[in-house]
């Protein structure tokens, strides 16, 4: 396979035939040196468990940058109606008078495989709003490693706020109190300041993330907290 590797990437650079999916043409003609850093990340990309027809059927380049401190390939993935951006930033190394590139997605991507189908869109956003919430906000498809074992999936994800709990007559008391004595002790600047700030105006609210498997359906919850309020003049 590695021996037909300048062939096929000439093949994804084609006009395809209708409906195929697949790559039509570069976005720009391409320098030797561009060629070489779109062949190694598309190399590295099927290294990491796809196969290579699926590559070619489903991305495309979207911008090559080769410049001094800044090498990378930017891939857009289409598939089952959806596109997501995959970013490879490309380093090297050395080994004698050798230089070897390396690239991120083996990091980002470290287990993929082909993508053969996938949920609707509204089947995805009611599952969003069972995971979330009905409000959630800024859906965006992603594709990334998803889960303890670091697989990549294609996924749709949002987030929501929850607005912070009320406090208590006695929980608003006890850090009034706190505010105050943090006060009297007239508190420098630094990170026992920065603490009396972020609790002055009460608790912030909550962000709950969710990302919803395109392939699978299966919805993953996380938190996480919004910037802290401004502190009362």
């Amino acid at each position: 396979m590695r021996t037909l590797l300048p062939f096929i990437l000439a093949a994804a650079f084609l006009a395809a035939a209708p409906g195929s999916g697949a790559q039509t043409a570069p976005p720009k003609e391409l320098t030797a040196s561009e060629r070489a850093l779109v062949a190694g990340s598309r190399a590295a990309i099927i290294e990491t468990g796809i196969s290579a027809a699926f590559f070619d059927q489903h991305f495309r380049i979207a911008r090559v940058v080769d410049r001094p401190g800044d090498r990378r390939v930017v891939w857009r993935l289409s598939v089952g109606g959806y596109e997501a951006t995959v970013n490879d930033s490309v380093g090297f190394y050395t080994e004698g008078p050798r230089r070897v590139d390396t690239h991120s997605v083996a990091t980002l991507l470290p287990q993929t495989s082909d993508i053969t189908r996938t949920i609707t869109r509204r089947r995805a956003e009611t599952l969003m709003r069972r995971c979330i919430g009905s409000s959630f906000k800024d859906p965006q498809v992603e594709y990334r490693a998803n889960g303890a074992d670091g697989h990549a999936a294609l996924l749709l994800t949002a987030h929501t706020v929850v607005p912070p709990r009320r406090e208590s007559a006695a929980e608003r008391a006890q850090r009034e109190k706190a505010e105050r004595e943090a006060e009297q002790l007239q508190v420098q600047d630094g990170p026992a300041r920065d603490q009396l700030r972020r609790k002055k105006g009460g608790p912030s609210p909550v962000i709950r993330l969710g990302a919803v498997d395109l392939v699978t359906g299966e919805c993953t919850v996380g938190i996480g907290q919004a910037g802290s309020p401004k502190p009362s003049p």
